[in-house]
């Protein structure tokens, strides 16, 4: 559960110590709290003054309707370990509800409610009781989530009061109110086990399928909750009174990728090759690199006719195992990629020489590292990092000073590759070109780079870095070394040479007022072994 921040934990300190505030100090935290906030505010809502307990109960409204309704289960179970010692001086009034207080609360609003269906998380299973007798009287359908939640209670009474709740709540109008609560049905069916509510699950899974339920069902296409969106179009996808391509349209224009993919394996599954061609060529230029998949593999196997084009687009494709995919296929037609590759260097787009960079990479031999050294140079930040990639796919070897110089570049991605393709082949011969005047996020690429070169070499290089100009470098120079030398007799072991000793002694003489004093000495420690 998500911790106070510095600004609420100050807002509470106030609200528990001033009387004059306390109704501006509510409304703030109301705009901004979190759950945890929200248990701390419990005790203003039992306020007598009513100007406060409106301002608390609004305020716990305002935190509540932010939750998704998965957060309402990490709520009830926080909320009832919560025991009399906890918070004791400000939780006092939370932990002294009687049940009597609960039945006496006058409902007169969403505000009321919301606080009523938290008194439902409370420890003392009575005043759980009376809320849910509270609840059972209230029709708004904003008491739905807080019903489910107590299906599970420990107490079997309570059970079956949230049970019986829950039953005369099947009519058409709570439709929409159990469909907003789909993420707590599903919890229900997946993990509460102290009854068994098979037979629940079913009843309200009927209502969903009902036709005359498929307005509510439509609506759930544009709920906030993606939880909802996605059990609406798994659900309309299977119904046979709903046009497909109806579902399928709105699936489509989806932002959340989950529900075009599972919309995709559907069609992909299920529908015959008219419906699927009619919308294949828009799912294979999806963003999603997984639905782009599953439409070339519709290809190859429903229109295989058609998939021979497909395919040679898709070693265009900007994603590795598309691209592997697209030449699997296309194997026996014995086409040399490549060549094919090296052709789209010349005279393409930006972005088709990108792909096709990587390309070379992928299928050439050493030879082919001549087609990529000139794009080493190019203004375009992301193709001078394919061509790094590219060329330490081909020839990594040869190219060891190429790399060093990718690595001094101002072109953070290109520099940040170049540096992971170093971390395994730089050596204590390479430092006298990597020490040199470059920029922050170069330095930093440096720094990783003598951490990862032999044992005995790499403490020295890491030392001399804590005197740097640039605090941020010296600060994380300062960890390196302490992972050092956490490390040595942990995960590895070194006998250091005297000339090793002697290199590593004199510089730490260098630096030492800029090392806090038990690294120091830990380095000195280990000298003396």
């Amino acid at each position: 559960m998500k911790q106070l921040t510095p600004k609420e934990q100050g807002l509470l300190e106030e609200l528990y110590r001033s009387d004059e505030r306390k109704v501006e100090i509510l409304h703030s935290l109301g705009k901004m709290g979190s759950m945890i906030t929200l248990t701390f505010l419990l005790p203003f809502a039992l306020e007598k003054e009513e100007e406060v307990r409106k301002a608390a109960l609004a305020a716990v409204h305002q935190i509540a309707s932010r939750l998704r309704k998965q957060d309402f289960i990490g709520l009830d179970q926080y909320i009832r370990r919560l025991t009399p010692y906890s918070n004791s001086n400000q939780l006092a009034a939370w932990h002294e509800l009687l049940p009597e207080d609960i039945r006496n609360f006058s409902i007169n609003d969403e505000a009321d409610l919301s606080f009523i269906g938290i008194c439902s998380f409370h420890r003392n299973g009575y005043v759980r009781e009376a809320a849910i007798e509270v609840l059972l009287k209230q029709v708004t359908g904003a008491e739905i989530p807080f019903l489910l939640i107590r299906l599970n209670d420990w107490q079997p009474k309570i059970r079956y009061l949230a049970f019986k709740a829950c039953k005369v709540r099947f009519r058409p109008n709570y439709v929409k109110h159990f469909l907003e609560s789909i993420f707590l049905l599903k919890h229900l069916s997946a993990y509460y086990n102290r009854e068994k509510f098979s037979d629940f699950i079913e009843e309200i899974d009927a209502m969903f399928r009902h036709p005359d339920n498929r307005d509510v069902l439509r609506s759930g296409f544009h709920s906030k909750d993606p939880v909802v969106r996605r059990f609406c179009f798994d659900l309309a996808l299977n119904l046979h009174d709903i046009d497909p391509d109806e579902v399928i349209a709105a699936a489509l224009i989806q932002k959340d990728a989950m529900i075009r993919l599972q919309t995709v394996r559907h069609m992909c599954k299920q529908d015959d090759n008219e419906r699927l061609g009619k919308w294949l060529d828009r799912i294979r230029h999806d963003v999603f690199p997984s639905i782009r998949q599953l439409a070339l593999q519709a290809y190859v196997d429903r229109f295989p006719e058609e998939s021979t084009d497909a395919l040679l687009v898709a070693l265009l494709d900007g994603h590795k195992s598309i691209r592997e995919m697209a030449r699997f296929y296309l194997r026996d037609k014995k086409i040399d990629f490549v060549a094919f590759y090296r052709k789209k260097l010349v005279d393409s787009e930006e972005q088709v020489i990108l792909i096709a960079i990587v390309g070379v990479g992928e299928t050439g031999v050493k030879a082919d590292d001549q087609w990529i050294l000139p794009f080493l140079r190019h203004e375009n930040e992301r193709i001078q990092r394919a061509a790094v990639k590219a060329l330490a796919m081909l020839n990594p070897d040869d190219h060891i000073e190429v790399f060093i110089r990718a690595l001094q570049t101002n072109k953070r991605s290109a520099s940040r590759e170049a540096r992971q393709i170093l971390a395994d082949r730089v050596e204590l011969r390479h430092t006298d070109m990597l020490e040199k005047d470059v920029g922050l996020h170069v330095k930093k690429n440096i720094l990783f780079l003598f951490s990862k070169m032999n044992k005995a070499d790499s403490i020295s290089l890491l030392l001399r870095a804590c005197a740097v100009q640039e605090k941020e470098i010296r600060d994380d120079a300062i960890l390196h070394v302490e992972h050092w030398l956490y490390g040595y007799n942990r995960r590895f072991y070194l006998r250091l040479k005297d000339e090793q000793c002697e290199k590593i002694s004199h510089t730490l003489e260098a630096v030492r007022k800029f090392l806090p004093e038990d690294i120091a000495e830990s380095v000195e420690s280990l000298l003396a072994k």
